[in-house]
């Protein structure tokens, strides 16, 4: 039987909804993977444990400075170039004067850190608390501060004046409140300049910028000198919130008291149970490296590096921030249950050189913390940032220290085949090979690496087992 017109017709039809359906769920299927990121064994792995929002890591390392910078990226560009403009301008600052007094800098070297720490506020709404810290020339360095209220859901920021209820009797109150709160404290009491602190409250032009929302309490933090003498740093000052309650609008009030109370309620159904450490097996035989990674965890990069150690039948020692871990518990879980080993390198990378001991040990044992409580294991290495250590932050640092005997430079070159051109030239029994797992050309340079130790004859292996 001969085709139809009619019959052509109705094929014609069919072919233009099946294009139309298969477009369809190619976009639904490209949406789904943005928005759940991994799906490893039917379990959806969320990369950020803040929904809506993700942590850049923006690592330098030049002879005569040093920057390490961490900022948030969310999914509205709006919010996305309000962060990046002040990031941007922060490192542009900082380059300048560097290079208007690249002649004083001879003996040392200039560092620009800028951590950030990120606090639920309310449903969708988070804290952004930005501390920046830098030190080019002089006796001193510039200790700085800038907050961001920022409804993820709606794409927008929130002026610190929606929040606050600003009258002059609520000024006043507010005054006494934080007046109060310097006093009890043994370490900012004796150098609290009352009259500024009165000056800066009661000034009209003052919004209130400096005020952020942990789960219980609204944090006051200052910039160095602008309330109390130097030596007091950033002071923070916290105020209980149901103290607050008189001077916040209905809206935030009934906001703020509310979730963190059914927060408070839920906390204990959240709780993870401690996975049992596992001992890696220590073997002795043959040539061995360690092949090492930096700065992560990455929610891409390190899910890949871990398939292809898997893939290879190596163990590699991952030296994680706090901040990072932080953000991403569940890469980190995911590198502990494969067997690999967690390392320590401090809270924000911060050179330890340039901190006091006190600040040092924090920013070791916070991170130490955070690992546990991601991974239920104890990090069994330690790496300082910039290979920068002293001997009273050494002596205070449970776990052994580990730098490195090859620098891959993938920081550098972002190039897999001079990556791959380093190691083979230098590599020897023994060798502790040093990558970033935040950087995707270190990921494409890592499979040729594997393959090329494997061909050798190496044993890839946890740092701590050479």
């Amino acid at each position: 039987m001969r085709p139809t017109k009619l019959s052509y017709s109705i094929i014609f039809i069919i072919c233009i909804f099946s294009i139309g359906y298969f477009f369809i769920n190619l976009k639904e299927n490209t949406k789904a993977d943005v928005n759940q990121e991994e799906k490893t064994n039917g379990t959806i792995i969320e990369y950020s444990k803040y929904p809506g929002v993700d942590l850049i890591t923006d690592i330098t390392d030049k002879e005569n400075y040093h920057i390490a910078m961490h900022y948030p990226k969310f999914k509205s560009n709006k919010l996305n170039a309000v962060i990046e403009e002040y990031v941007s301008t922060t490192k542009k600052d900082f380059l300048i004067s560097v290079k208007d007094n690249k002649e004083f800098i001879k003996n040392h070297v200039a560092n620009l850190s800028l951590t950030m720490d990120i606090y639920l506020t309310a449903n969708n709404t988070y804290s952004i608390v930005f501390s920046e810290g830098s030190y080019v020339v002089g006796a001193n360095g510039q200790e700085k501060a800038k907050i961001y209220l920022v409804d993820v859901e709606k794409g927008t920021f929130i002026p610190q004046t929606k929040i606050f209820k600003d009258t002059k009797q609520n000024r006043e109150q507010l005054y006494r409140l934080l007046n109060e709160r310097f006093k009890e404290s043994a370490e900012y009491a004796p150098l609290l300049f009352e009259e500024d602190l009165k000056e800066w409250t009661m000034n009209e032009e003052n919004n209130f910028s400096n005020l952020y929302f942990t789960e219980e309490s609204a944090v006051f933090k200052f910039d160095k000198y602008e309330v109390t003498a130097g030596a007091a740093g950033m002071p923070e000052i916290s105020v209980p919130i149901e103290e607050m309650r008189d001077l916040l609008t209905d809206e935030w009030k009934d906001k703020l008291l509310l979730d963190h109370k059914e927060k408070d309620d839920n906390d204990d159904a959240n709780e993870k149970p401690i996975a049992k450490e596992e001992k890696p097996d220590a073997s002795t035989s043959g040539k061995r490296v360690a092949l090492t990674f930096d700065d992560g965890p990455h929610p891409k990069n390190t899910l890949k590096i871990i398939d292809l150690l898997d893939k290879y039948d190596a163990k590699a020692t991952f030296f994680m921030l706090g901040n990072r871990v932080d953000f991403y518990p569940e890469i980190a879980k995911k590198v502990a249950d494969e067997g690999h080993e967690l390392g320590n390198h401090t809270w924000n990378h911060k050179d330890l050189t340039t901190l006091s001991k006190e600040e040092g040990i924090q920013e070791v044992e916070k991170t130490n913390e955070t690992i546990k409580s991601a991974t239920g294991r104890e990090p069994t290495a330690f790496r300082p940032p910039y290979g920068a250590v002293n001997e009273q932050i050494q002596n205070s640092i449970g776990s052994p220290t580990y730098l490195w005997t090859i620098d891959t430079l993938d920081w550098k070159s972002h190039n897999p085949n001079e990556i791959l051109k380093i190691v083979k030239e230098n590599v020897k029994d023994g060798s502790i090979i040093l990558m970033h797992d935040i950087h995707d050309t270190s990921v494409q340079a890592v499979e040729p690496i594997l393959k090329y130790l494997k061909a050798e004859g190496y044993e890839i292996v946890p740092v701590s087992e050479l």
